[in-house]
């Protein structure tokens, strides 16, 4: 793990600027929820449903809620994308220009659509969950296992250029595998993710802390974390360096 941490380290340091420029669409990404005052608050560096205020929205508000959150799991999936190609390319032989190019949509889309899957599947629990005595403590564990699937989809979908479906497969092989590299993830995550708020949070800026704190995730942590995330799953290819 401390080699994969290395290589995340120098990949993310040495192409600091062009990771910095696809990391672009995770700000917006990011912010869309919160300038259109969605029912959504920010936790853990995103943006997460209010299920109480459901019954509140009327058809505009539901169908301004969607459109925001799908061109939001758009430009999501494109920043991961790009990024996972950065790693890509630093462990072979990969033209990052040319494959941007080749395959920035057909990959785009197809994360977009595992993205779709999981929200939807996190907003069933959500709503299953809504009106039990333990939904703070149910729900995010539920929320948890669900993951597993989609966890290191992304990055299969990117390196090994396989359908979703073998995506989500891998993904749940390699957890198995590397249980203690994804429980390692999860830390180094939390702990990063909470450092940021931690440190915003203590300082006097007017009500601008929350714009702050996921404008700072999107441009340097998440990139960092997307990059790791990669690195783990890369891993796997013991001959690449």
């Amino acid at each position: 793990m401390l080699k994969t941490i290395k290589h995340s380290i120098t990949t993310y340091t040495k192409n600091f600027n062009l990771v910095l420029f696809f990391s672009i669409p995770l700000v917006i990404a990011f912010l869309i929820p919160l300038f259109i005052q969605l029912p959504t608050f920010p936790t853990a560096g995103g943006m997460y449903l209010r299920t109480g205020s459901l019954p509140d929205l009327n058809m505009f508000d539901i169908l301004i809620m969607l459109f925001s959150y799908l061109l939001s799991l758009y430009l999501i999936s494109m920043a991961i994308v790009n990024i996972n190609l950065i790693v890509k390319s630093q462990r072979t032989t990969l033209n990052i220009k040319k494959e941007v190019l080749s395959r920035l949509g057909t990959s785009t889309i197809n994360i977009f659509l595992l993205y779709i899957t999981f929200t939807l599947i996190l907003f069933l629990i959500q709503l299953l969950s809504y009106r039990l005595e333990m939904q703070n403590i149910l729900a995010p564990i539920l929320g948890l296992l669900a993951s597993l699937p989609f966890f290191y989809a992304p990055a299969a979908l990117v390196i090994d250029d396989t359908s979703p479906e073998r995506a989500i497969k891998y993904s749940l092989i390699h957890i198995k595998r590397k249980w203690i590299d994804f429980i390692s993830f999860l830390i180094i995550g939390f702990i990063l993710l909470s450092s940021i708020t931690f440190v915003i949070l203590n300082l006097e800026l007017g009500g601008m802390e929350s714009i702050l704190i996921l404008t700072l995730n999107a441009l340097l942590v998440m990139p960092f974390l997307i990059i790791l995330q990669t690195q783990i799953y890369i891993a796997k290819y013991s001959l690449l360096h």
